[in-house]
């Protein structure tokens, strides 16, 4: 009986994590969707869990598995979840040396990379997911305590909101820029707390 392996398709605001393993040598240098193994006795949803804490230091929900198991060599088998970040996409980084880089993948970005073989299969699903969580917003703050607030009120209502540095066009420095709330929240949502806050509205 092969060994289970599970890896997370991170999702937020219309992006997928993307990580470089360092190891083993045969696999260093190539992303994948991170995970690991399922112990003995263990739910696949708490293997999960339990490996992207120790590898990212991140808690996550499971959204759904995707269709489909691919065989890893001879002893292991990967399954795949959706999986929704719970805290901020800024603060997620390799901790235990498993992975030397991350990256956040649009729909066209995915072959922007060179995906482990066993990770290639699930692609097309992760494509399909982030396609169809609509359109992305970037609600716009002047003051950083006012985008935390709005993504933690949005993520209070169920919908992802990460917080991001944002450039003004032809600014290099990084002073006065203002902060920006990427969430996949409606519209008319939006609107509303971006008329409290004195912000505005961009569509990516």
């Amino acid at each position: 009986m092969k060994t289970r392996v599970v890896g997370a398709a991170i999702v937020r605001a219309g992006r997928v994590l993307a990580a470089r393993r360092t190891r083993p040598p045969e696999a260093a240098g190539r992303w994948e969707l991170p995970g690991g193994k399922v112990e003995p006795g263990e739910r696949p949803e708490v293997a999960l869990a339990r490996e992207l804490a120790e590898e990212l230091d991140i808690e996550v929900e499971v959204v759904r598995w995707l269709d489909g198991a691919v065989p890893v060599g001879e002893r292991h088998e990967l399954t795949a979840a959706v999986v929704r970040l719970l805290g901020e996409a800024d603060a997620v980084e390799p901790v235990d040396g498993t992975h030397d880089q991350l990256r956040w993948l649009g729909p066209e970005e995915l072959e922007d990379v060179d995906w482990l073989a066993a990770d290639r299969p699930f692609l097309a699903q992760v494509a399909a997911e982030l396609r169809s969580a609509g359109p992305t917003w970037r609600a716009v703050f002047f003051e950083q305590d006012d985008a935390l607030l709005v993504a933690a009120r949005l993520r209070g209502d169920g919908y992802d909101a990460q917080v991001e540095r944002e450039r003004l066009a032809g600014e290099d420095d990084d002073e006065d820029h203002p902060w920006a709330v990427v969430t996949d929240a409606p519209q008319v949502r939006l609107e509303l707390l971006v008329d409290d806050f004195d912000g505005w509205l961009d569509a990516e």
